[in-house]
């Protein structure tokens, strides 16, 4: 790999670039602390899902497959910002250091409360 594309990765070596048809994300690469600001997170591209289902629900086109999407995100963005703050608390953020988990409890309801349905 050249030089130059080193700047495109993230600490694990996975790529902070990701160009499809139509879409084009920068994910953040490198410490913040470190290189700054140069991209986005997980969270925040999930936080535009979040708001563009939110969106929907709130006119014509709400279903209940967008509820249950959106509390798939909303679950994942919670575990996402848990991760985050363990690393805070375990002096971990910006390396490659595990760090330690507990059982995640997310305050949630079960998916046994959305009703079933099928494709």
């Amino acid at each position: 790999m050249s030089e130059n594309m080193e700047k495109w990765r993230h600490l694990d070596g996975a790529s902070a670039l990701t160009e499809q048809p139509l879409l084009r994300i920068v994910f953040q690469h490198g410490n913040p602390d470190e290189v700054g600001l140069n991209g986005v997170t997980l969270e925040e591209v999930i936080e535009v899902v979040i708001q563009k289902l939110l969106d929907f629900q709130g006119r014509d086109l709400a279903c209940l497959e967008n509820a249950v999407a959106l509390w798939h995100l909303e679950a994942a963005k919670d575990a996402l910002c848990l991760r985050r703050k363990r690393r805070v608390e375990q002096g971990v953020l910006g390396t490659k250091d595990a760090h330690e988990n507990d059982e995640i409890s997310l305050s949630r309801p079960s998916m046994e409360e959305f009703p079933v349905f099928s494709s």
